[in-house]
Parts: structure tokens; C-alpha cells; sequence
């Protein structure tokens, strides 16, 4: 492996990198980190579930792809492409097989316990190499790696007469971290977060893996079974061995990998999509999930990400294209909404079970046009409901009505922010905790949460419940005058300095204030969110925007606020009571906008005025310039 592992500059042009995935040698993991030095428009993935579609780079090339990743010989795109640098990753072949074994027991746990009707087909996600699996009879795992698909999997399906050398680089999954820092260093790929996923979902994985291991009798038939991918694997670490060598410092390298931050957060602008999950059972170690989704123009539902708490399950049967008639009546234009509904069936462990009692479920729907919007649901809620008057205040009559807001503020947080669950959150005209309703259950303890307000009985509220249970979400309560909120206030809500230190928070969240508040107090809280903001940090808020299309629609009375009475730079619903609703004409806000110091990332547009959106107001984003200096 001399020449495959020296160092050299990547072709820029055309395809740089032929990527081979063994099954259970970290290649979803590889495969994220792909995901997250390239684009979407870069990466083609050639995997069998694709059927003839796997085979579209060998018969007409697109020219914007960079990467090809998936399940296929060495040697497939020689030919095509022979200037592409071929990377593969081995792992030792007995450890490889028994952790295949229990991926295949786990498929077999989840078919033979299926009890659909039959009116439609079920599939599972995470089958990797193969297609949808058959059901058969339970096997050792000596019968199981007795199969003739089994063994020798890398020399008989993957290298096919090829040489490690022949590849640009052979890592080694039991030493995937220092082996992915040299390959980054070759590539010099952009800083990523490195996401381990495609864990083995077989319960108690970890305690009988290792038992089979302690069998040296079981071993040794194995061993004797892949005779070849064992000579081939110890080819591997001494060639890995002089490509070390050949490395300078990379001990460095690794300490340095070790605080490697990603710098650019994951964000989406999801499809304009509606859900709902509607049950979370748990039976026989088995998490059922069912619910409904659908898009209006994003196509039908494909399939799901799907976290539990802050473990990410690639591995779980679906059910999709259920009959839903109710859907269909309730949203006849979305796409596919008389077959919206799906039943997601998971494998779990015990101490997963145990924990999924305040264990929040996210279901991110994936349809052919793209990512929807983000779905909850939590078993237990961990805070008792809000009293009824503080609810009124942010326009919510129900308990339930709060969980479903709140779930959809984090959403927002999540997906359009990119809010990581170790960030310091700040949510401005918090109430009695809008966001942190639902972000207990996604902050980590190293994360923290701060809401501020103006109302003081929310805020002893959320003081009296959330800080006994959650130590890292605390509330702050200003004597801010406001005819709504807090008419008998001392301070204007155009004076008030954030009691926070500069360059704090990673985020600040503002559900409703800006729909309350006259342009002055605006542009001072825009100033005052990026002075507390990092470099880099992000503000999320909603507000109501006056341009020519959100005008017309409420001269043709299609519009839940009659903003109408023209203030100083804003409109207004009540010319008694301005703070009843206020809008601003969009050129204006995004100047406020640009002199506070934030570029804007997203903007979408609300249903406030008669559009069909999935918020009411409209919805931006920004981020604050890093070269801002307080």
C-alpha cells in the first residue's frame, strides 16, 4: 500500500473519491462525515436497494458529482472513472461476521413478530446490503456464517481480485478516529462532527458479543471459514503499520482531531409539510410508533430519521402508504393524503426501555422532494400544566394546544437554527417558557436555557417549576412597561439592557415579541440579541411583514390580522392598542436587520395574511456576522 496511502491533492475535477462499504465496518459513519464535507448534490450513492437506478454513474455521468459511496466491488468504476481515488474500510472478519449475525437476528425478531393485515408492505430501513429480508428459520451463529454468502465477503464481493494497493487508502475500523484524521489531513476536508450511527440494534448486542468471542471453539470455525478476509485483514494492518510511519506527527493530528468543532451547523429549509404521531407503544422490546405524514409538492412519503432520545435508529421496519381517509378529508391537497399513514417498529434493549419514559422521540419525515417538518412525542410529561391565564397571553387555550407549540418551536430550533442540544438557548417574551416547554427534553445538561420576560407571574411560574427539576434553565423577570404584559412597568421596553455577558448564548429564540413591540424597541432588541449572541450565533423570530403580496391578500379579507392603521414605520391592527399586533414593511425590518450586525439565512413567509404556510407569522433567521466586535 505504498503508493495508494501517500499523501496526495485530490483531483478537482470530475469524481474525486470511489468509496467501498463493507457492511459493518463503519461505513454509515464514514458515509455522515461524506454527508458533511460535500453536498447533497455531490454524494451518489450506489447501494442495492436502488435497484437500476445504482447504475446511472456508469452510463451517463453527472458532472457536479464529487463522491461515490455504497455497496459494490473494488473494481466496478475503474474503467469510468480510473483517475478516482478508492477508498475502503476493513474490520477483522470474525468480529465483522458476529456483529452481521445479530443485525440478521434482529431483522428476524421484527418480521416474525409482524401482525399487519396485509394490506400493505411492510420493509426495513438499515438493511444495507441487501434488499427487504426474508423470513427464515433461526440460526447458530455457526449455521449463520456457514452460508456461502457468508463467507469471505470482502474477497468475493468487494476486492474480486484486487489488490489493497490498488487503493488510494485502506482503513481500519477498530482504528476509524486516528485513521479518518490522516484522511482528512489528505483530502483537507472542512471540520465535521463525527456521528457514530448504524449501532447494532440487537438487545443486549454488546454482552453476547462478547461471549461468542470468549468461545475459542466457535472462533477458530469461523476463523477456518474466512480464511481468506483474515489473511486479507492482516495485510491491511501491516500496510496500515508503514503508512503510519510514513506520517509525521500524527500523534498531533489526533489531539487535535480530538477538539475538532464542527463550525457550520446543519441547517435545513424543510418541505412545507404536516404530521402527527399519534401512538408510542412499547411490547417485547419492540417501540411501535404510528402516526401520519404528508407534503403539499414535496411528493410521497419515502421513510424517516428517526431519534430517541439522543440516539439516532437507522435499523427498524416501516409501514407506509397506510389507508387515511380522515387525513384526507381534513387535508385533501396534500400529496398522497388517502395514504398517509405509516407504523414504524423499532428494536430496543432494556436500559433504552427504561429510559424512555422523559426520553424525547423525533420523526423526521423523508419524502421524494426532500426533509419535512419534524415530528414529537414524549411518554411522559415532565412538567404539570401552565394555569390557564398565562396561556391567553401567547394566544393558547389548551394544554395540549402549548405541547403541540412548543414541540413546534423546537422543531424550528432544530432544523432551521441548527440548535445542538449542548448549546445555551436565550428565548426572548418567554411566557412561562414556550420553547423550554419542550427543550427539556433536548438540552443536555452541559446546554442551558434562559428566558426572559416581562410578565411576572409566567415567570414565577416557570421559576417554580422548571429550576427544581432542570438546574440549567432559569428565568428572568424585568419591570419592562407594556400595555399588554405589564402596563404598570417602570422601565421602556426601548432602554432595557440583557442581564447576559457579551458573546454568551448560541442561539436566541423570539416566538411572538416582535408581533407586540413598536419599531424603536425592535431595533434595540435586534442590537442587544447580537450583543449576547457569539460570533456566529443565531436569532430566530417571528414577525409580521407588509409587502405587495401580504397587502393585496388583506385588501381580498383574507387576512387573521387587519393591520391597517399606519403608524411610525409599522401598521397596526388597533389604532387604541398598537401592541395588539404590529407589522413592519419588509424593506424596513431587513435594514433594522443588517445595521444590528446579522446576515439573513432564511426567511419564510407566515399564513397570517391568507397564504398557505406552516407558521402563522413570518419566520427568519439569522446569524450573526463573526467579525462583529461588541
Amino acid at each position: 500500500m505504498t503508493e495508494g496511502n501517500r499523501s496526495i491533492e485530490p483531483n478537482n475535477t470530475g469524481v474525486e473519491i470511489i468509496s467501498v462499504h463493507i457492511p459493518k465496518t463503519a461505513g454509515t459513519t464514514f458515509k455522515k462525515v461524506l454527508q458533511q464535507v460535500y453536498s447533497e448534490e455531490e454524494i451518489f450513492f450506489d447501494y442495492p436497494h436502488r435497484g437500476p437506478q445504482r447504475n446511472r454513474m456508469l452510463k451517463k455521468e453527472k458532472p457536479n458529482i464529487k463522491i461515490i459511496h455504497g455497496h459494490f466491488p473494488g473494481n466496478k468504476y475503474d474503467l469510468k472513472f480510473p483517475e478516482a481515488k478508492k477508498i475502503i474500510w476493513l474490520r477483522n472478519p470474525i468480529e465483522r461476521l458476529i456483529s452481521h449475525y445479530f443485525f440478521w437476528k434482529s431483522w428476524q425478531v421484527l418480521i416474525n413478530s409482524d401482525a399487519t393485515d396485509g394490506s400493505a408492505e411492510s420493509e426495513l430501513s438499515g438493511c444495507g446490503e441487501e434488499n427487504t429480508p426474508r423470513k427464515e428459520d433461526v440460526l447458530t451463529v455457526i449455521e449463520f456464517a456457514e452460508r456461502s454468502e457468508m463467507q469471505n465477503l470482502l474477497a468475493a464481493n468487494f476486492l474480486k481480485n484486487q489488490k489493497l494497493t490498488d487503493f488510494y487508502f485502506a482503513g481500519i475500523q477498530e482504528y476509524f478516529k486516528e485513521d479518518l484524521v490522516q484522511l482528512t489531513k489528505s483530502f483537507k476536508w472542512q471540520p465535521y462532527n463525527l456521528e457514530f450511527t448504524n449501532k447494532n440494534p440487537y438487545p443486549e448486542y454488546y454482552s453476547l458479543f462478547k461471549e461468542i468471542l470468549g468461545n475459542q471453539e466457535i472462533v477458530d470455525q469461523i476463523t477456518e471459514l474466512n480464511r481468506e478476509d483474515v489473511e486479507i485483514y492482516q495485510e491491511a494492518l501491516s500496510l496500515r503499520e508503514k503508512r503510519i510511519e510514513k506520517s509525521t506527527n500524527l500523534s498531533l493530528l489526533w489531539e487535535n482531531s480530538k477538539v475538532q468543532k464542527r463550525t457550520k451547523r446543519r441547517t435545513i429549509e424543510p418541505l412545507l409539510s404536516w404530521g402527527f404521531i399519534d401512538n408510542a407503544t412499547v411490547e417485547n422490546k419492540i417501540l411501535t410508533l404510528t402516526g401520519w405524514a404528508a407534503s403539499r409538492q414535496g411528493g410521497p412519503l419515502e421513510g424517516f430519521k428517526v431519534m430517541v432520545g439522543d440516539r439516532e435508529y437507522t435499523f427498524f421496519e416501516k409501514l407506509l402508504g397506510i389507508p387515511s381517509p380522515d387525513v384526507q378529508k381534513l387535508h385533501p391537497t396534500l400529496d398522497n393524503a388517502g395514504e398517509a399513514r405509516f407504523r414504524l417498529r423499532i428494536l430496543i434493549d432494556r436500559q433504552q426501555i427504561e429510559k424512555l419514559g422523559q426520553s424525547l422521540i423525533a420523526l423526521t419525515p423523508l419524502f421524494s422532494g426532500g426533509e419535512g417538518i419534524i415530528s414529537f412525542k414524549i411518554f411522559s410529561l415532565l412538567l404539570p400544566p401552565p394555569k390557564r391565564e398565562h396561556l391567553k397571553t401567547v394566544g393558547i387555550n389548551y394544554n395540549d394546544e402549548l405541547t403541540r407549540s412548543s414541540f413546534k418551536l423546537t422543531g424550528h430550533l432544530v432544523q432551521r437554527v441548527g440548535l445542538l442540544p449542548s448549546d445555551r438557548i436565550l428565548e426572548l417574551g418567554c411566557n412561562i417558557g414556550l420553547a423550554a416547554y419542550s427543550l427539556v427534553y433536548y438540552l443536555k445538561p452541559t446546554g442551558s436555557y434562559e428566558g426572559f420576560d416581562f410578565a411576572e407571574g409566567p415567570i414565577s411560574w416557570a421559576r417554580q417549576h422548571f429550576t427544581g427539576k432542570k438546574p440549567n434553565f432559569r428565568f428572568f423577570w424585568e419591570n419592562v412597561r407594556h400595555p399588554l404584559y405589564n402596563p404598570k412597568g417602570t422601565l421602556s421596553p426601548a432602554e432595557i439592557i440583557l442581564p447576559y455577558p457579551e458573546n454568551y448564548f448560541d442561539c436566541v429564540c423570539i416566538p411572538h415579541l416582535f408581533t407586540h413591540l413598536r419599531p424603536l424597541a425592535v431595533r434595540h432588541y435586534l442590537k442587544q440579541v447580537a450583543t449576547v449572541l457569539k460570533p456566529g450565533g443565531r436569532c430566530v423570530f417571528a414577525c409580521f411583514l407588509l409587502n405587495s403580496e401580504s397587502q393585496q391578500l388583506i385588501a381580498e379579507g383574507g387576512s387573521s390580522q387587519h393591520l391597517i392603521y399606519e403608524l411610525e414605520d409599522c401598521f397596526s391592527s388597533d389604532e387604541n392598542v398598537p401592541e395588539m399586533a404590529i407589522a413592519f414593511r419588509e424593506p424596513l425590518m431587513l435594514k433594522w436587520i443588517g445595521e444590528a450586525g446579522f446576515t439573513i439565512l432564511q426567511k419564510s413567509y407566515g399564513s397570517w395574511c391568507g397564504r398557505v404556510s406552516f407558521s402563522g407569522g413570518e419566520i427568519l433567521v439569522l446569524e450573526k456576522s463573526r467579525s462583529i466586535n461588541n
